[in-house]
């Protein structure tokens, strides 16, 4: 089969031939190969990357080990497709000057073709370029080539080892210096919450300057009015930086996400049995979640609010019926939340699509709950829980002491290898199937306290069960993590587009900032006032209350874009063991990039298409 050679040429050592293209040999036997061809420094770097991986797998306790053989996998078949490079490269360091590219069948018949020729080889040799094996349309190759000139630009800026420095320290060191407190929580805590969210705003501040700055700066210095005036339009200039920026994002949080899913692995081994046991059952897991349907509240209050006008008829006019409706509407709540002293309250949840998961997978209650009485602190209260199928034998019965204002996890299905029931998996332990023949699982709460237990109607109760293993979750849960890396390059070049760096800077902080701001717009929703509210009534009081007309309006629309974005809480979700659903991430996909992303796409594109390069230079 004939392939593209390159000759090279040294002055005493004579001629070598190194194939163009994909390097079979070096993709099997990885660092070997290199050694064997004198590519030491990616030799070496080849043989501590698997010396590391073939160490991490003897550690390896989660259920994920094909994610291990694919990381080995890619890394064999990315090092052969850059083999022969690499060996060019190395040959033309030692002296050797590249002649021509030759077409043969190998090395040796190349070397022949061209001492045939009298090494006075044909120009179409010297600039030959091999063929490629498809041709990306036009449109993408003139894309595809303002993203290499970004990704260029960032290496000429020198950014790139900064920047992996950064990522090293936070990835390796955060975890190395802040000691957990020996429990599988504390781990998962440190490694995953603490260094994901650190390499999430590590890159995501980077993002926003990286996008604002090859944008506003290419124009300032003059070099995008050469790009512009080529037969390229601005709409591919404008995505072609994005698709730069995002490449760069994708090596940078996809190596970093590697690192922090085998570094858990790898601390992981090192805690007790029973913490491995919680670690792999409870954390280390994607777990789906299942609750009650929420009551509709809605329609109880207008069915009580008629039959309040009703009884009392002309003396409603003058009431103030928004503030009727709200009052009735916690009443109904707060009946629906409370159980009173030596009561109880039930929930029956549907599990649906899940019904076979939850037959022989472990199922945790998450509960939290908080009492009438008024306390500076949580307090400790007697449970009494009761789950399985009314009048049937197949129930459970557990006591616990939960403190309020906390949120407890508890098993409820688990039992030991001679099947009684317990509160932690236990090696050779199974699971008790407690599910109706409808597929309901009854959960009943007995209050023998002398103080009404509360449950929120959100977060009172939650029903979590296996749902799949952790690694294919944790790299769903990076994806959205990109997704959200892709909206602030967005946004930064949106800015760009039309402003001055330092202007477009600070607009893009400024969005940055209004969205870290969530809770604050959310709470001013709320309220229903920009100011404050009296504590007795629930009344806006106050000067700032005068704005309110303008303020709570424009608060209830950013709540409403930052609710589409902030829905997703993919550190969260890894770091307690939830599932992050291709559902989600589809949707985090569509709100995020398709909707609020797409808004500032076509925002930047046109006003960089109407933008007049030749007024908007920053020096002559």
């Amino acid at each position: 089969m004939t392939a593209h050679f390159e000759i090279l040429k040294h002055p005493h050592q004579g001629l070598a031939a190194v194939k163009h293209g994909f390097s079979w040999p070096a993709a099997i036997l990885g660092w070997a190969w290199a050694l064997a061809r004198r590519v030491w420094i990616p030799g070496i770097a080849l043989l501590v990357v698997h010396a590391a991986l073939a160490l991490i797998a003897t550690k390896l306790i989660t259920e994920n080990p094909g994610l291990l053989i694919a990381v080995g996998v890619g890394l064999q078949a990315f090092f052969g497709a850059r083999a022969n490079y690499l060996l060019s490269r190395s040959y033309q360091e030692r002296g050797f000057l590249y002649q021509g590219l030759v077409p043969a069948t190998s090395p040796s018949d190349a070397i022949a073709k061209f001492k045939a020729v009298g090494e006075a080889i044909p120009a179409e040799w010297r600039l030959g370029v091999a063929p490629a094996l498809f041709t990306l349309p036009a449109g993408l190759q003139q894309l595809l080539a303002v993203a290499r000139l970004t990704i260029k630009a960032v290496v000429r800026y020198r950014l790139l080892p900064v920047l992996a420095v950064l990522l090293v320290l936070v990835v390796v060191g955060l975890p190395l210096a802040l000691k957990h407190d020996g429990t599988a929580r504390g781990l998962v805590q440190i490694v995953i919450t603490y260094t994901l969210s650190a390499v999430t705003a590590i890159l995501g501040l980077v993002t926003l300057w990286l996008a604002t700055g090859t944008l506003a700066r290419d124009v300032e210095d003059c070099s995008m009015q050469m790009v512009a005036v080529k037969p390229i339009a601005r709409w591919q200039i404008w995505l072609g930086k994005w698709l730069g920026i995002m490449g760069l994002n994708f090596a940078l949080l996809g190596l970093s996400g590697l690192t922090i899913y085998f570094l858990i692995q790898w601390r992981a081994a090192s805690l007790p049995d029973k913490q491995q046991a919680i670690l792999k059952n409870e954390l280390l897991i994607a777990r789906g979640s299942l609750k009650e349907p929420p009551p509709d509240l809605d329609a109880d209050v207008e069915k009580i609010l008629k039959e309040r006008i009703k009884e009392i008829g002309q003396i409603a006019n003058g009431a103030d019926l928004k503030q009727v409706r709200k009052d009735v509407k916690e009443a109904i709540k707060a009946q629906y939340q409370a159980v009173p002293p030596q009561a109880s309250r039930g929930w029956v949840i549907e599990t649906g699509l899940a019904r076979g998961q939850l037959a022989d997978t472990p199922i945790y209650l998450r509960v939290k709950f908080r009492t009438a009485q008024y306390s500076l602190k949580p307090e400790t209260y007697g449970t009494f829980w009761e789950i399985g199928p009314p009048n049937s034998t197949n129930r459970v019965r557990i006591s616990r002491p939960l403190t309020t204002d906390t949120f407890h996890e508890f098993g409820i299905n688990l039992l030991d290898e001679k099947g009684v029931p317990v509160s932690e998996p236990v090696k050779g332990g199974r699971y008790q199937n407690l599910l109706d023949p409808d597929g309901k699982l009854f959960v009943l709460f007995g209050n023998a306290n002398k103080a009404a237990v509360l449950f929120d109607l959100d977060e009172g109760l939650e029903v979590l069960y296996h749902e799949g293993g952790f690694g294919l979750n944790f790299a769903r849960g990076v994806a959205v993590l990109f997704i959200w890396l892709g909206l602030l390059a967005a946004i930064g070049l949106a800015g760009a587009s039309y402003l001055s760096f330092p202007v477009a800077a600070f607009f893009s902080i400024t969005m940055l900032i209004v969205g870290l701001s969530s809770g604050t717009i959310a709470q001013v929703v709320k309220d229903g006032t920009f100011g404050s509210t009296n504590h007795d009534t629930g009344a806006p009081e106050g000067v700032m209350g005068a704005v309110d007309f303008i303020m709570v309006p424009t608060f209830k629309a950013a709540h409403d874009v930052l609710t589409l974005v902030n829905s997703f809480s993919p550190v969260d979700a890894l770091s307690t063991g939830r599932s992050v659903s291709w559902t989600m991430l589809f949707q985090a996909l569509l709100q995020i990039w398709g909707l609020i992303g797409g808004i500032f796409a076509v925002f930047g594109i046109l006003a960089f298409t109407r933008r007049e390069l030749a007024t908007a230079q920053g020096k002559t």
